[in-house]
């Protein structure tokens, strides 16, 4: 082999040993940045991966929702507030929801925001009940639809709260309906004897006793007396709602009166 010939091959191999070196520290500080690339942590309320953020945009009952809309985020006497506008009573709405700071990060707007967005998106479907159920290991508020029987997720219960109490706070509206009286889903008065200290109470307070008894065997909320009939609903419950008052623009006066 002739000195020119060695001096190439060496140089060959030497810009060849330089290219692996390359890529080799390039693929390394590829992987150290994908290892210290922070991901951000799930909110609560956000179980399924394909959920998104986008909350329905709030406002107030004065204003009517979006076209087609039935729920929607608004405020109603200071307190972010789940609406639902029925079709056939185009100037009054029903709160279902008043969501509050129950921890995990989120704010009673965002969370409001949120369960409108989930309950509009299942509302084509027809919504059925609403019941808890578990989800990842994770206490729910979900609800079934007629096209869909398992239960779809409206919110996340945070950790250390009662799933069935945090449901009726939240709805209370649902589960406490017309002048107080208790609907499907929560247990009224007892009646077991001389130990019914929640009858004596009411019989002291002259509300007389009531029966233990429970609309729905299962405790859930038939959601069906508070839907109009094109959603699939009843609308048995639908009245003494909020007046909801449309937005007029303010009449403009002519520049010469200016």
């Amino acid at each position: 082999m002739s000195l020119r010939q060695f001096g190439s091959g060496l140089k060959a191999r030497t810009v060849r040993g330089v290219s692996l070196s390359v890529g080799a520290i390039a693929l390394m500080s590829g992987a150290a940045f994908a290892q210290t690339t922070p991901s951000t942590p799930p909110g609560d309320i956000i179980i399924n991966p394909g959920g998104s953020n986008t909350g329905v945009p709030g406002g107030s009952t004065t204003t009517p929702p979006l076209s087609g809309v039935r729920f929607m985020c608004q405020t109603t006497n200071g307190q972010p507030t789940v609406m639902y506008f029925p079709d056939n009573q185009p100037s009054v709405a029903y709160p279902w929801a008043v969501p509050t700071a129950m921890g995990g990060g989120w704010s009673p707007e965002r969370r409001c925001n949120e369960i409108a967005r989930r309950l509009e998106s299942y509302r084509p479907d027809g919504l059925v009940e609403m019941k808890t159920g578990v989800e990842n290991g994770l206490n729910t508020v979900c609800v079934t639809t007629d096209r869909f029987p398992a239960c779809r997720i409206v919110l996340t219960v945070p950790n250390g709260q009662d799933p069935l109490a945090t449901r009726d706070r939240v709805f209370q509206n649902l589960t406490v309906a017309d002048g107080g009286q208790q609907t499907q889903g929560v247990y009224t008065y007892g009646d077991s004897g001389s130990n019914d200290i929640l009858g004596r109470l009411g019989d002291v307070l002259g509300l007389g006793r009531r029966r233990a008894t429970q609309a729905a065997s299962n405790g859930n909320i038939n959601l069906k007396p508070f839907l109009s009939p094109k959603d699939g609903g009843t609308g048995a419950m639908l009245r003494r709602g909020v007046q909801v008052r449309p937005s007029v623009a303010p009449v403009q006066k002519p520049r010469i009166f200016r």
